[in-house]
């Protein structure tokens, strides 16, 4: 089973964490969330991120959402991917949505992280719609 970790800035991750389990109950028990606050370093996130995916890790892989693409999160969780590259399977998508994230906890159990990540990657550009535009209002 592909491991879901979300870092974020806040306390945003565990929202969606919560807001997740509203379709998902139990299965998102295992989803593990990293806020970054402002008494937080980049530094300590950091290792955070690095902690988190080295005791996820069980072999199949540990996909990460981060919330803003270049922002804290994001560098950091860079930084413990090159890190861990080595050792663990990683993949990782910023921009991180509700429909998103749903994708990702119905195909967990199913997919390997790499047919995660194409899988993903073909339906990204149909996570965020334009309301007035597809409902022509």
């Amino acid at each position: 089973m592909v491991k879901i970790l979300i870092v974020t800035h806040g306390p945003l991750a565990q929202a969606f964490k919560e807001s997740s389990a509203m379709f998902f109950g139990d299965a998102c028990d295992e989803m593990e969330t990293i806020g970054l606050f402002p008494q937080d370093s980049p530094e300590q996130l950091k290792d955070k991120i690095t902690d988190k995916i080295t005791a996820m890790d069980q072999g199949e892989g540990v996909m990460v959402f981060v919330d803003i693409f270049a922002g804290s999160p994001f560098n950091m969780t860079a930084l413990a991917i090159d890190e861990l590259k080595e050792d663990h399977h990683i993949q990782c998508f910023t921009g991180v949505n509700m429909p998103f994230l749903m994708e990702a906890l119905a195909n967990k159990d199913m997919m390997k992280l790499d047919e995660m990540t194409t899988h993903l990657t073909g339906l990204s550009k149909d996570t965020i719609v334009n309301l007035r535009e597809s409902l022509d209002l």
